[in-house]
């Protein structure tokens, strides 16, 4: 049994270089520069150590992208917002968790844009926002597209300024903006 634990540990430990690697060279440059040598020289692992988990680059950000995305459903989920039409916790939630992962999550939002791990970050809180809702109208679904693509918008515009405001001040901010009391 300690066996399969300490694979674990070595698989888990891997993936956590690999995902370094991948962030320290999206940070320099284009994703689609980056080659798996690239990859495995950065984090200093042999390559067939790399094709053991992932068929090329391109498999290793769209894992990170998901997995990522499902924890941040995962903290979503754990506040249970049904029944509440509140987002506060929800937007506390996710400015923490964007905080914790800045570095991996600014290069994503770079790297791919709206249409990569944005869109997805999108979906969930646009998910999260329908739930809260006991009876959904077209009105509820479109209302709901709104405000996730608001807000992730928001927080990438704070995940990647070079000087973020504090997380609460963005979490009051959304909030505000949401609230429609900004002016």
């Amino acid at each position: 049994m300690t066996g399969a634990v300490q694979e674990d540990k070595r698989i888990r430990r891997t993936k956590k270089l690999l995902r370094q690697a991948l962030t320290r060279l999206m940070q320099q440059k284009d994703f689609q520069s980056i080659t798996v040598t690239d990859v495995v020289r950065e984090a200093d692992i042999n390559r067939g150590t790399f094709y053991a988990h992932y068929r090329d680059v391109y498999d290793l950000r769209e894992k990170i992208e998901a997995e990522m995305i499902e924890d941040f459903r995962e903290l979503i989920a754990d506040l249970h917002p049904s029944g509440t039409s509140n987002l506060q916790p929800v937007l506390a939630r996710a400015v923490d968790y964007l905080e914790e992962n800045r570095e991996i999550v600014r290069a994503l939002v770079r790297g791919t844009g709206v249409e990569g791990f944005g869109r997805k970050m999108i979906t969930v809180l646009e998910e999260c926002h329908l739930e809260m809702r006991p009876f959904r109208s077209v009105e509820d679904a479109y209302a709901a597209r709104f405000l996730a693509t608001g807000i992730v918008g928001m927080m990438e515009k704070w995940i990647t300024e070079p000087q973020p405001i504090l997380k609460n001040e963005i979490v009051a901010l959304i909030n505000r903006v949401l609230t429609g009391n900004l002016i």
